[in-house]
C-alpha cells in the first residue's frame, strides 16, 4: 500500500458526528500519555546516525553555491526509513537543487519559508495502525517542529507539518472539504444503502477557519436517477452517488465521504465521553425518546442520537434539525479538541472502527490534525434554506430557495461561509 495515499478499505460501517464529525468527530484511547509542549532532543548516545543525503552534482563550479545538506538524526527506536523520508523533505526545503522527495510542493515552499537549520534531530514518533495496516503518525523535531506521516512498514512519506515559528499550518493543501453522511441504518442494516439522514459538507483551513453547511435531507433536486430527494441517493447508488451529486450538481470539490448509522454514531460519542453540548433552545418529546432543555448539559451517547434524530415538532422542521445536528458536531470537536495532536495517531485509527469512508490515510490524518487548530466558537454553521412543498407524486419534499444557490457558491469559492448578519 502506497503510503501517499491508499484508501482505506475493509472499514467497518456504522455513524455520523463531525469528525466523522470530521473531522472529524473520535477522539483517542484512553489510557494514552499526551507528549510534553516541548520534546527533549535526542540523545547523543541514543540516537541513529545522522541522515545527510548526498548533493546532486554542481552545474558549475565557478558561479553556483554550494548545494546545502540537511543532516537529520533521531532517537532510538524511530525507524531509519522515517528518518530518510524527513531528511529528503528538510533537503528539499532547505535547497530546491536537492532530489524531488515526491511530497507536495506546498509542503516544500512551507517549510522553506519557515527556514531550514544545518542539523535536525527526530526527538519523538507516535504512531497508530489502521485495519489496512496503514501506520499513521506524528514526530516531533528537537526545534519543536511538528510532522504527520504516513507508512506502509517499508515506506514513510511526510504529509504534513507545524514548523516553529511559522504562523500557520500545512496539513494538506487547503481548504479541506469532506461530505459527512449519517445514516438511517439501524443496527445489523447495511448504513451504505439506507436513507442519508444527516447531509452536511464540513470544511477547513490551514490557517484554522471552517464552514458547516447542511442540507436538509428531502432536498428535491435534479439526479442522474431523476429528480429525488438527496436522502435517496445513497439507496440509488451508495455513498458514492452522493459524493458524485455534490461533485457534478453543486460542483464543490468534495475529497470524499464519511459514512456512520446510529449504533457508530453512539460508538463514536462513547469513546469521547458523555457529550458536553449546549442546547441553544428546548426540544419537544418525541414518539420514543424525550425532549430536551435548553442550557449547557452532558449527554450519553444515546441521549446525543435522540438530539441529532429529532424533528417532529421543531419549526422548520429538518431544516432545524440540520442546523441541530452541526451543533452536535461542534460539541464533538469541542471534546477532541483537549487531546493533544499527538493523540491524532489514535483518534483516527478509533474513527476508522466506525465509519466508513473513501478518504485516504493521508487525508485522514491532515483532517484529524487541522481539526485541533479549528476555532469551534468561530466555525458558521448553516443549513440551506428551502421551503416545504409536494413533488409530482405527492411526496413531501424540501424545495431549496434561491438562497441556497449563494451559500453554495459561497462555499465553492474559499471553502467557507460569510457570517449570518
Amino acid at each position: 500500500m502506497s503510503p501517499s495515499g491508499p484508501t482505506l478499505t475493509g472499514m467497518r460501517p456504522a455513524a455520523v458526528v463531525f469528525v466523522a464529525t470530521s473531522l472529524l468527530a473520535a477522539a483517542c484511547s484512553a489510557g494514552s500519555e499526551p507528549a510534553p509542549t516541548t520534546p527533549p532532543a535526542p540523545s547523543s548516545t541514543t540516537t541513529h546516525p545522522a541522515t545527510t543525503l548526498p548533493a546532486p552534482p554542481e552545474t558549475t563550479t565557478t558561479t553556483t553555491a554550494p548545494i546545502r545538506t540537511v543532516a537529520v538524526s533521531a532517537a532510538s527506536g524511530i525507524p531509519s526509513e522515517f528518518v530518510a523520508a524527513a531528511a529528503a523533505v528538510y533537503a528539499r526545503a532547505a535547497d530546491d537543487r536537492n532530489l524531488d522527495p515526491g511530497v507536495p510542493a506546498g509542503l516544500i515552499d512551507y517549510l522553506a519559508a519557515a527556514g531550514i537549520p544545518s542539523e535536525i534531530g527526530i526527538a519523538a514518533l507516535r504512531t497508530a495502525v489502521l485495519d489496512d495496516g496503514t501506520t499513521v503518525g506524528v514526530a516531533h523535531t528537537d526545534r519543536n517542529d511538528v510532522l504527520l506521516t504516513v507508512g506502509d512498514g517499508t515506506e514513510w512519506s511526510i504529509v504534513g507539518a507545524r514548523a516553529a515559528g511559522a504562523g500557520d499550518v500545512w496539513f494538506g493543501d487547503s481548504p479541506h472539504m469532506v461530505l459527512i453522511l449519517g445514516s438511517d441504518a439501524r443496527p445489523g442494516q447495511d448504513p451504505l444503502r439506507f436513507h442519508s439522514d444527516s447531509i452536511h459538507v464540513i470544511t477547513a483551513t490551514n490557517s484554522g477557519q471552517a464552514s458547516i453547511l447542511g442540507w436538509p435531507r428531502d432536498s428535491f433536486v435534479p439526479t442522474p436517477h431523476g429528480d429525488l430527494k438527496i436522502t435517496a441517493l445513497m439507496v440509488k447508488g451508495g455513498p458514492e452517488a452522493t459524493r458524485d451529486q455534490f461533485r457534478t450538481y453543486w460542483e464543490l470539490p468534495v475529497e470524499g465521504y464519511i459514512v456512520t448509522g446510529f449504533r457508530g454514531f453512539e460508538r463514536l460519542i462513547g469513546v469521547l465521553g458523555r457529550l458536553l453540548i449546549d442546547i441553544p433552545r428546548s426540544l419537544p418529546t418525541q414518539e420514543w425518546f424525550a425532549g430536551f432543555s435548553s442550557g449547557e448539559q452532558r449527554l450519553s451517547p444515546t441521549r446525543a442520537l435522540d438530539y441529532a434524530r429529532t424533528r417532529k415538532g421543531l419549526p422548520g422542521g429538518d431544516l432545524l434539525r440540520s442546523y441541530n445536528q452541526g451543533i452536535v458536531m461542534l460539541a464533538a470537536l469541542r471534546m477532541v479538541q483537549t487531546n493533544s495532536i499527538d493523540d491524532v495517531p489514535d483518534l483516527i485509527a478509533a474513527l476508522t472502527q466506525h465509519v466508513t469512508t473513501d478518504l485516504t490515510a493521508t487525508q485522514l490524518l491532515q483532517l484529524g490534525a487541522i481539526a485541533l487548530e479549528l476555532d469551534a466558537d468561530a466555525i458558521e454553521n448553516q443549513v440551506l434554506p428551502g421551503t416545504l412543498g409536494r413533488a409530482a407524486n405527492n411526496a413531501s419534499v424540501i424545495f431549496l430557495d434561491p438562497e441556497a444557490d449563494d451559500l453554495v457558491t459561497d462555499l465553492r469559492e474559499d471553502g467557507l461561509l460569510e457570517p449570518q448578519p
